[in-house]
């Protein structure tokens, strides 16, 4: 795929080689397929965009490193590759407002490119013990039911302030919480319910207000509670109490999409950056000849499998397809979802042999070619099928 968009900007630039300003978009289009793939973080002032980009970008995962993390883009980053959109709420207005830009068919046709976030998911339900979970529930239930969803790759409950907090946590905040924690609760209860009961004067103990107002900024009381009740069931140590902040976080759930969604479809995420401004070009500024490359951009996008897959796993995933159980199981891992090498779409060890990984492959591509073809299915699920089949067929043809 890459090699085809470099193909069409050279064919591009040879036609606007006598526009400065042209040839310095196309070029500045073939260097980005070079460079990493630019995430932008997208989202209302308070959403949380600064919160949750640093407690990933300070994530040392290798399944992020090769990802350019952009926090309010400016002018020069006018052209991320992929989006994290950010809501405080999944309301109809605020779901409006964040859904993907229509943008030209080829962008439309391929629009696989943002995940959606509900980034204070501790306010749920007044930010009770359980906000978190019930945050999750909310989230998974809007990207099955609410149309306004169906753009989106996911939409994933995260606590920005919670993950940030819990990633960078201190040993003397730690120690902190630790002394609160050794508190009677029915002694601490009344002190733990607002910021403003956690910051009396009355509050039990010799720890200044500044010291208790301080751990409220970096956790929020939803998560200074919830350090408190993991302290008290067995996180007994720093290591052990960030390691769960983060978990219950939702952080590692958005990486995992991340990781899966845009970090191995980073080349053909990059490739469609580059054909949509391409796109944009040859409308602003038609040129005599043009219209060939308009076709060749055509061809492209209609041949473009990899956002097909990505679109079926988005529609598997949220339910809006018949495929279900493990037959929906097998079909978001052939389509790339946990991996687009042969392995991993099979379900194989990395080091498996090249004859496993063929034997496999065809034992996938005959059973997925049977469900295309059954007349019994509705036409949406042999439609899916087809798409399954030419994953299968494309991960064969490796041994061609």
């Amino acid at each position: 795929m890459t090699q085809d968009v470099r193909d069409l900007l050279a064919a591009a630039a040879g036609l606007y080689r006598d526009d400065p300003r042209a040839s310095a978009v196309l070029l500045d289009c073939q260097h980005r397929l070079e460079q990493p793939l630019r995430v932008a973080f997208a989202g209302a002032p308070s959403s949380g965009k600064t919160t949750l980009s640093a407690a990933l970008g300070e994530w040392p995962t290798r399944a992020l490193r090769d990802l350019v993390l952009l926090d309010d883009p400016g002018p020069a980053d006018d052209f991320p590759d992929a989006t994290v959109r950010l809501v405080r709420h999944l309301e109809p207005d605020e779901l409006a407002a964040a859904h993907p830009p229509g943008g030209s068919p080829f962008a439309r046709q391929s629009a696989v490119n943002s995940v959606l976030v509900l980034s204070r998911a501790d306010e749920v339900g007044a930010g009770r013990i359980d906000a978190l979970l019930t945050a999750k529930q909310l989230a998974r239930r809007a990207w099955r039911e609410d149309p306004l969803c169906t753009g989106f790759l996911g939409v994933i409950a995260v606590a920005g302030q919670l993950a940030y907090g819990g990633r960078s946590l201190r040993d003397d905040e730690f120690d902190l919480l630790a002394a609160f924690a050794a508190v009677p609760r029915e002694e601490l209860e009344r002190y733990v319910l607002s910021v403003d009961s956690f910051t009396d004067p009355a509050f039990p103990g010799p720890i200044p207000v500044e010291t208790r107002r301080s751990l409220v900024v970096r956790f929020g009381m939803f998560g200074v509670r919830l350090a408190l009740t993991l302290i008290r069931t067995g996180c007994d140590d720093r290591v052990k109490l960030s390691a769960e902040l983060v978990r219950r976080s939702g952080l590692g759930e958005l990486r995992d999409t991340l990781a899966g969604c845009f970090v191995a479809r980073a080349e053909a995420l990059k490739a469609r950056t580059a054909v949509i401004r391409l796109e944009a070009l040859l409308a602003a500024q038609p040129r005599a000849g043009g219209d060939r490359l308009v076709s060749r951009v055509e061809r492209f996008a209609a041949a473009a499998h990899d956002f097909r897959e990505l679109r079926l796993i988005a529609d598997i995933r949220g339910g809006r397809t018949a495929l279900s159980g493990e037959p929906a199981e097998e079909a978001v891992r052939l389509l790339g979802a946990q991996g687009t090498a042969p392995a991993d779409r099979l379900g194989l060890e990395p080091d498996a042999d090249p004859g496993e990984i063929y034997d496999s492959g065809l034992d996938a591509l005959r059973r997925w070619r049977h469900e295309a073809e059954r007349p019994d299915r509705p036409h949406a699920e042999r439609t899916a099928a087809h798409v399954v089949v030419r994953s299968a067929e494309g991960l064969l043809a490796l041994f061609g």
